[in-house]
């Protein structure tokens, strides 16, 4: 049984490396999905599908889709802090929102929204949360529901035109 509490929304923190950086001095791509995955293990952790419960062989989450939105750029050594939400869940479906922030900062540098599908292991076809997944899902749902609609949320991307 997970014994983290439930935050509202989850959050993690990380530091720019130099291992991040690109030839423009600034975090690469990579590194931005690295964070927002690594940013997402605590709503995983506490739901009991995170990683540990992936090394049973039981089961996994797999991104099924995903889009990031990037706002500011990140330098080495800029205090970053991620923050997860859950929008929504189904049997075997969760959708989840991420922002990544400077330290001290209030606009997000970054933003990730993401599906993620539970998977056999065995099988690697999807199939239902565990019971008690669902039961901690619902409870995050809950919480995470008095938390205001990210005006991005199902950002469309193409060529805005004018006229």
């Amino acid at each position: 049984m997970n014994t983290r509490s439930l935050e509202t929304p989850f959050h993690t923190r990380f530091t720019v490396l130099p291992a991040w950086l690109d030839p423009n001095g600034h975090m690469n791509v990579a590194f931005y999905l690295s964070a927002f995955d690594k940013g997402s293990d605590p709503l995983f952790d506490y739901c009991g599908i995170g990683w540990d419960y992936t090394k049973s062989g039981a089961g996994s989450v797999f991104v099924t889709g995903c889009d990031i939105d990037f706002r500011h750029e990140l330098l080495e050594g800029d205090a970053l802090a991620v923050t997860t939400r859950l929008l929504d869940f189904n049997d075997k479906l969760l959708h989840v929102w991420c922002e990544m922030f400077r330290v001290g900062e209030d606009a997000p540098a970054a933003t990730y929204e993401a599906l993620f599908m539970h998977v056999s292991l065995q099988t690697r076809r999807s199939m239902p949360f565990p019971t008690s997944a669902s039961a901690r899902l619902a409870d995050v749902l809950a919480a995470h529901a008095s938390l205001p609609l990210p005006a991005q949320l199902g950002r469309k991307l193409g060529i805005r035109r004018k006229g």
